[in-house]
C-alpha cells in the first residue's frame, strides 16, 4: 500500500495516491485498488511488472553494486514506468527519477484465497421453503422465494411481478442470475439479446440486463481475436498454394506449373503473395491493437485465456512458414541456367519500378512524419507553457509531472526511431543510385548472381532456421515468458497505432498510396478498423461467425461473485441484522454455576451440584429457513427432516455463547466475517461449530487465523485442537514452533497431553537438535557451503511462500537432499540481500530462494507475500 509520496521538490504533502494498494502476482501480473477519489496516476493502468537486476559499475575505493529495479506497463499506453527499488522490513521505497518516492508499507492482503463464490442456488434447485410461483409462457412453473428475490432486486414488487408469460430461456436465466448474481454457463448469444430486450422497460433490472450487454461486448470481441487468427491462417494457406506446383513423376523433368518457367505467371504470384503477405500484418496489427485497448473490459482469466489461444496457434504459424520455404526452395531447385535469365531479364523492369514507387512512399512517408512530430513538440510546449502560469495543487503537479516524464520519454524514443530510419533510407537511396547507374547488361548478371544465392544459400537455410525456431519457441516461450512477450508486443503495436492515428490527417496521402498500392478489399478495410482511413465500404462485423475452432465461452461472467464482493451477501447481512420476516429462531441455552470459580481436581469425576446453584439463561436469535438451508446442508437436513426442529422451526443450542454463534449465523449469512480481534479461546469455539455444523469454508478461515496465533502461550493448547479437529497445516506450524522451542515441554501442561502427542513433540524436538549438531560438525568457512548444509534439514512451509494453494491443502514440506547449484544459489542470496536488506536472517533468505528455484523475481514476490 502506497503510504506516502515525496514530489520531486522534496515536499510530502498529500499527493492523492495515498491509501492505494498493489498485489505482484508470481505470474508478473499487477494488480491496482485505488479508492475513490484517489488521483488517476499511469502506472495504475499497468497489469504486468518485471524485476530487473542491473550491475552498478564500482567507483574508486567500492565494490559493485546490485541495483534492482521494479518495472510496471500496461497494454494500451505502452509506457513503462520504472521504479528503483529499495526495502528494509516491511517498507518497500519506489524512486522513479525525475519525479516522485513512493514510500509502500507491506499489508496483510485480504484472505481472498479463502473467499468463495457466493449463492442461493441450492435454494433454487430444491426448491425448498418456497412461497411464490412464477409461470413461463409455456406454463413451466419456478418455485422461488420472495426474501431472496427481495435480496436481489428490492425495489421490484415480487407479488405483482410482470415477469409472469415471459419465455422460458429468457426467465430461467434472469432467475439464476437473481440467485446467483452471475449468468448460466452455456449460455448464447441470442438469449442474451432476448434477455434484454424483454427486460429493458424494467429499470429495476439494469443491473442483469449490463451484465447481459457486457457478455455480448466480450463474446463479441473473443469471437473477433479467434477470426483474425483465422483470417492470418487463411492468408498463409493462399500463399503457399500460389508457390506450390505437382512434383515430377520423373526426375530432371520440369512440371508442368513451375512458376520459374514461366516468368509472367511467376511476377504476378509474388504479387499476389505480397499482397496476402499485407493482409495478414494488417490482421496481426488489428488484433494487437484491439488485444491492448480492450482487454482491460476483460477479467485476467478471460484475458489469459485469449493470450493461452494466440500460444496454441503460434506452432501451426510456425509450421506453415517453414512449408511455404519448403515450396519456395523446390521452386527454385526447378530453376536452371536458361530460366534463371530469363526470369531476370523479365523482371528487371519490374524491380525498377518497383524500387521507383516504393522509394516515393518512404520519402514521403518520412516528410510526413517529419511533420507530424514537429507538430506534436510545440502543441506540448504550449499546452506546458499554459500549465505552468496556474496554480495547481500538490497531487495534479506530481501527476503531470510523470505525464511530462513519459512524453519525454515519448518524443525521444520517436526521435531515436526517426534517425535510425533515416539512416536506413539513406542506405537504401545509395545502393538504389549505385543500381539505376549500372547499365541493363550490368544489371542482368546481378539479378542471376541474387537468384543463385537465394537458390544456393538462403532458401535452404530459412528451412533449418524456421526447424530450429519451432524447437528454441517450444523450449524458451514457455506459458509466462510467451505472456509477457504477448502483452509487452501488443502494447508497442498499439503504441504505434496509436501515434498513426494522432497524425492520421498528416499521413493522409502515404496512407493512401500504401492502401493503393496493396490494392486489396480486405487490407483497406483493416486499415479503416484501425482508424487510419476513411473507407465507407462495409468493414467486416466483429460479431462475424467463423468455421475455425472458438475459444472457451465467457467464464467469468457464469461464476457467482466472492462473499465479500457479493450485493447479495451485503444485503442478507443487513436482514440478518434487522430480524426482519424471520421464520424460525435460536434457542440458546447457558447453564451457570454461582459462586465462584472452582477447580476441577476429580479428573473428570461426576461433581454434585444442587439444583439452585444453577443459572439458566436462554438467548434467542431469531433466523430465516431458507437462507440457512442454502447455506449450510447441516440446518438444511435438520430444518428438512420432520423431526422436531423441522415442525416447531426452532434450533436448541446447549453451551455455546450467544456472541460466537451469533458470529457463526452472521458468516453462513454473508459469507465471510471479520476475525481480526478474536481472541484464540473465541476462534477455537468458532472452530468447533464449523466442524458441529460441518461448514467447511468458516473452519478453513479460522484454521488459517491461528496460524497466527501460535505462540509460547498456546502453542501446546493449539496442538491439541489440530489434533482434535484434524487440522495438518495448523499441527505442522505448532509442531515446527515447538521444534523451535523445546523448554516448551518442561511446563504442566505437556503433561496433560495425551500420549501420542508428546511423543511427536519429542520427535520433533530431537530431530531439530539432530539438525543443529550436523551443521556444526559440518561447518565450513566458505558461506556458501554452509548455506548448502543447512538446506538439506530445512523445513518450508508451501502455504507461506506459494501463492496458489488454498489452507485447506497446504502444509509445511521439508526439503531433505536437495541437489543445489551453488553458484545460482550464491547469486540469488546476494540479490535478495540487495532489494530485501540485511535484517531477514538467512534461512529465511535460503526459503525463498528454494520455493522460487533460484528466480529473484519470485523470490522477492514471496518475501513480500508473506506474512
Amino acid at each position: 500500500m502506497i503510504v506516502e509520496c515525496v514530489s520531486l521538490a522534496g515536499s510530502v504533502d498529500t499527493s492523492g495516491i495515498e491509501g492505494c494498494k498493489f498485489h505482484l502476482y508470481e505470474n508478473n501480473d499487477v494488480s491496482w485498488k485505488v479508492p475513490d477519489g484517489s488521483e488517476i496516476m499511469p502506472f495504475f493502468n499497468s497489469d504486468t511488472y518485471e524485476f530487473v537486476k542491473r550491475i552498478r559499475p564500482a567507483l574508486i575505493g567500492r565494490r559493485e553494486t546490485d541495483v534492482i529495479s521494479l518495472k510496471f506497463f500496461g497494454t494500451c499506453a505502452e509506457h513503462v514506468i520504472e521504479f528503483k527499488v529499495e526495502t528494509s522490513d516491511d517498507l518497500m521505497l519506489l524512486t522513479c527519477e525525475r519525479c516522485c518516492i513512493l514510500q509502500c508499507q507491506k499489508v496483510k492482503s485480504e484472505e481472498m484465497e479463502l473467499d468463495s463464490p457466493y449463492s442461493f442456488m441450492p435454494a433454487l434447485e430444491e426448491g425448498f421453503f418456497s412461497d411464490l410461483i412464477i409461470r413461463s409462457k409455456s406454463g413451466r412453473e419456478f418455485k422461488l422465494h420472495s426474501i431472496l428475490l427481495s435480496l436481489a432486486v428490492p425495489s421490484h414488487n415480487w407479488k405483482l411481478s410482470p415477469l409472469n408469460g415471459m419465455p422460458d430461456h429468457v426467465l430461467t436465466t434472469l432467475v439464476h442470475f437473481l440467485y446467483n448474481e452471475c449468468l448460466p454457463a452455456g449460455l448464447s448469444e441470442e438469449t442474451a439479446r432476448d434477455c434484454i430486450k424483454s427486460l429493458t422497460s424494467m429499470p429495476e433490472f439494469n443491473t442483469f440486463t449490463s451484465l447481459c450487454q457486457t457478455f455480448l461486448r466480450n463474446t463479441a470481441l473473443r469471437h473477433q481475436i479467434v477470426s483474425l487468427i483465422d483470417d492470418m491462417h487463411s492468408c498463409a494457406n493462399k500463399i503457399i498454394n500460389l508457390f506450390t506446383c505437382k512434383k515430377p513423376h520423373s526426375k530432371g523433368v520440369m512440371p508442368d506449373d513451375a512458376l520459374v518457367a514461366n516468368p509472367q505467371k511467376l511476377c504476378y504470384v509474388i504479387k499476389q503473395a505480397t499482397r496476402e503477405g499485407s493482409v495478414a500484418c494488417s490482421k496481426l496489427v488489428v488484433l494487437c491493437d484491439l488485444f491492448a485497448r480492450r482487454s482491460g473490459e476483460l477479467p485476467q482469466e478471460e484475458r489469459h485465456d485469449i493470450i493461452k489461444y494466440a500460444h496454441s496457434r503460434l506452432p501451426v504459424f510456425i509450421k506453415q512458414v517453414q512449408e511455404f520455404f519448403e515450396v519456395f526452395e523446390f521452386q527454385l531447385m526447378l530453376m536452371g541456367p536458361a530460366q534463371k535469365q530469363e526470369i531476370a531479364s523479365y523482371i528487371l523492369p519490374e524491380i525498377e519500378e518497383s524500387m521507383t514507387v516504393f522509394t516515393a512512399f518512404v520519402e514521403e512517408f518520412q516528410t510526413a512524419l517529419d511533420t507530424a512530430i514537429t507538430t506534436n513538440i510545440s502543441e506540448k510546449e504550449k499546452a506546458e507553457k499554459k500549465e505552468k502560469q496556474k496554480k495547481e495543487h500538490v497531487k495534479d503537479v506530481l501527476s503531470k509531472t510523470l505525464k511530462h516524464a513519459l512524453h519525454v520519454r515519448e518524443l525521444k524514443k520517436l526521435r531515436n526511431m526517426h534517425e535510425a530510419a533515416s539512416v536506413k533510407l539513406e542506405m537504401f537511396l545509395k545502393k538504389m543510385h549505385v543500381f539505376s547507374k549500372k547499365t541493363e547488361a550490368e544489371k542482368i548478371p546481378l539479378i542471376v548472381y541474387l537468384l543463385d544465392a537465394l537458390k544456393n544459400n538462403e532458401a535452404p537455410l530459412f528451412v533449418d532456421r524456421m526447424q530450429h525456431l519451432a524447437l528454441v519457441l517450444e523450449e524458451k516461450y514457455k506459458w509466462k515468458e510467451w505472456k509477457y512477450m504477448f502483452k509487452l508486443s501488443s502494447s508497442k503495436i498499439a503504441w504505434g497505432v496509436h501515434k498513426l492515428r494522432s497524425y492520421k490527417l498528416i499521413l493522409a496521402r502515404s496512407l493512401q498510396q500504401m492502401v493503393e498500392l496493396v490494392n486489396k478489399e480486405e487490407f483497406t478495410a483493416t486499415v479503416a478498423a484501425l482508424g487510419l482511413w476513411d473507407n465507407k465500404a462495409e468493414t467486416v462485423s466483429p460479431d462475424r461467425d467463423t468455421k475455425y475452432a472458438r475459444l472457451s465461452s465467457v467464464e467469468s461472467l457464469c461464476i457467482p461473485p466472492t462473499s465479500r464482493k457479493s450485493v447479495l451477501a451485503q444485503r442478507a447481512l443487513e436482514l440478518f441484522k434487522k430480524k426482519e420476516n424471520t421464520d424460525m429462531v435460536f434457542e440458546i441455552i447457558l447453564i451457570r454455576d454461582i459462586g465462584d470459580i472452582v477447580i476441577d481436581h476429580t479428573h473428570g469425576a461426576p461433581i454434585e451440584r444442587q439444583e439452585e446453584e444453577r443459572d439458566v439463561e436462554v438467548h434467542q436469535i431469531p433466523a430465516h429457513c431458507v437462507v440457512l438451508a442454502a447455506r449450510c446442508n447441516w440446518f438444511s437436513r435438520a430444518l428438512l427432516s420432520g423431526m422436531r426442529e423441522s415442525i416447531d422451526k426452532k434450533i436448541t443450542i446447549h453451551d455455546t455463547n450467544p456472541e460466537i454463534f451469533s458470529m457463526f449465523l452472521e458468516f453462513l449469512y454473508t459469507g465471510h466475517i471479520q476475525m481480526d480481534s478474536l481472541s484464540t479461546d473465541q476462534l477455537t469455539e468458532l472452530l468447533t461449530l464449523a466442524d458441529r455444523y460441518e461448514v467447511e469454508s468458516l473452519g478453513q478461515v479460522c484454521e488459517h487465523i491461528l496460524l497466527q496465533h501460535v505462540d509460547t502461550d498456546t502453542a501446546l493448547y493449539l496442538l491439541s485442537i489440530a489434533d482434535q479437529f484434524q487440522s495438518k497445516t495448523l499441527k505442522d506450524k505448532v509442531l515446527l514452533f515447538l521444534r523451535n522451542h523445546p523448554d516448551l515441554k518442561d511446563g504442566d501442561v505437556f503433561d496433560q497431553l495425551p500420549p501420542h502427542l508428546q511423543t511427536e513433540i519429542e520427535d520433533v524436538i530431537q530431530e531439530g537438535d539432530d539438525v543443529d549438531r550436523g551443521r556444526l560438525e559440518t561447518a565450513s568457512s566458505s558461506s556458501v557451503e554452509d548455506t548448502e548444509d543447512m538446506i538439506g534439514q530445512m523445513h518450508i512451509s508451501s502455504r507461506r511462500y506459494s501463492s496458489s494453494t488454498s489452507s485447506s491443502s497446504s502444509s509445511f514440506v521439508e526439503y531433505a537432499e536437495v541437489a543445489t547449484d551453488r553458484a545460482r544459489l550464491a547469486d540469488c542470496l546476494a540479490a535478495l540481500r540487495a532489494v530485501i536488506g540485511d535484517e531477514v536472517p538467512e534461512d529465511d533468505l535460503i526459503q525463498f530462494a528454494l520455493a522460487a528455484d533460484y528466480d529473484v523475481s519470485r523470490a522477492i514476490n514471496f518475501y513480500f507475500q508473506s506474512s
